[in-house]
Parts: structure tokens; sequence; C-alpha cells
């Protein structure tokens, strides 16, 4: 009996310092990443209204982070902070679904705006100016803006992933791919890509640097902004606009969502 609690003794001892060990393990490495979890933060919430609290967002994304953290498998998974990111961003818009930011009128208003800047887009053969988006939407200008805001919500709280969220975009404008991708998913990714060229051919410069300074140098708007000269509501405007181009002209080829 006696040398039985010996034995036991010190091992349950040697288990409960390595739970604590871990606990400090999972601990330190939720401080190391709370950066990228404030990025996202700041990508999400650079499309939201000023009502919605980045307090309570950053909580859902450490939730989403530990998550990660319990989760990833390094010899299954991508590069950590890729598959992170999807579980914070994962977490922030659940949160933001569970708390039920948009009407029902507000979704409808954003099936307008969508709707207009597509065929304003089709008409002209480039980004709509202001202009001419509140006319064919029978808005004043000075309400386009917020329209703009709130047909930004919508989407990143649809059921479906916003094109261009979560590295999708920068995929597919890259014409990656293993090559033992499969002919079908091969063609499926050269559509893709030719139909994204289209459209982004249709940008000016200044609209084709947003899309790269967002997507391939992972710069926050109000840092485009600064590099760009401009206000960071106008690089959200020619954000917002671009992806609601690129999702119904994929969304139509059946490739976005």
């Amino acid at each position: 009996m006696t040398a039985t609690r010996a034995r036991s003794g010190p091992l349950a001892a040697y288990r409960a310092a390595a739970g604590l060990r871990g606990e400090q393990e999972r601990d330190a490495a939720v401080v190391r990443h709370l950066p990228l979890v404030q990025t996202v933060v700041e990508r999400v919430c650079a499309h939201l209204p000023p009502t919605v609290d980045r307090e309570d967002l950053f909580h859902a994304g450490v939730i989403g982070l530990m998550d990660a953290l319990n989760r990833y498998d390094a010899a299954r998974d991508t590069a950590f902070s890729t598959y992170a990111v999807l579980r914070i961003r994962g977490a922030i818009i659940d949160d933001l679904r569970a708390r039920d930011w948009v009407s029902r009128g507000a979704r409808e208003r954003a099936r307008a705006w969508q709707d207009a800047v597509s065929r304003l887009h089709a008409r002209f053969g480039r980004l709509p100016t202001d202009e001419e988006l509140a006319q064919d939407l029978g808005v004043d200008a000075d309400r386009l803006e917020d329209l703009e805001r709130e047909a930004s919500l919508a989407s990143q709280v649809s059921l479906e992933t916003p094109l261009g969220e979560d590295g999708r975009l920068q995929d597919q404008l890259s014409q990656g791919g293993s090559d033992a991708e499969a002919p079908g998913s091969k063609l499926e990714r050269e559509d893709q890509h030719r139909l994204l060229l289209e459209v982004l051919q249709t940008l000016t410069e200044q609209e084709r640097r947003v899309v790269k300074l967002y997507y391939f140098e992972n710069l926050l708007l109000t840092e485009i902004a600064d590099v760009l000269g401009v206000t960071e509501s106008r690089v959200c405007q020619i954000h917002g606009r671009i992806l609601s181009i690129l999702r119904l002209r994929l969304g139509a080829r059946g490739f976005a969502g």
C-alpha cells in the first residue's frame, strides 16, 4: 500500500506539473499571436459602421485564436498564421451574426447597391463614380457612404464568405496549383484567373494599387490611404466596389461563395 502511494505520488505530481507547463505554453502562444487577432479585427472593422464594438470583436477573435492553437496540425495544415486567420475571422463573423447587426432592410439595400455597382460597371467598363452610383440608386451623395458601409457589413455577415477575405482572392489572382491538380480543377482555376484579369484590367492605376497593397502587401486600409494620399473612406469605397463586381461576376459563373 505504501509502495503504491510512493509510486503514484511522484507520477501525479509530474502530470500536474506537465499540465501546468502546457497551460503556460498555451497562454504564451495566445499572447504571442494577439497582434494577428488585432490585424484581423482591423481588416474586418474597416468595412463596418462605427457602431460595431471592436473590443467585442477582439474578444471573439481571441476565442478563434485559441481554437486555432488547439486544432492546428502542422503535418496537415498550411502555415499557422494562415490557418489561424481563418479561425479568427470565422469567430468574429459568428459573433457579428449572433448579434444580428444587419436588418432585413439593410440586406435588401445591400443587394440593390451591389446590383447597381455591377450594372454600371458593365455599362461603362470601369468602376462607377460616386455621382453615377448615387444617381442610379436614387440617393443623395451624402447618403452613399453610409449605404456602402451598410452593404459591406451585410456582405461580411452573409452565410457565404465574402470573396477577397481569407486569402482566396490572392490565390485566384495567381496561377498556382500543383502539377497533380485534376484537369477539371485546373481548367476552372484558369477560367477564374481570366475572369479576374478581365475585371482588373478595367480598373484605374489607383484602383489596381488598392488591390495590390491590400492583398499582396497586407496593408490596412488606413495605411493604403496614407500611401495613396486619399482618405481611408475613399479606399474603403474602392475596395468595396471592386469586391462587389468580382463577387457577382464570379458568382454568376459558379465560382464565388
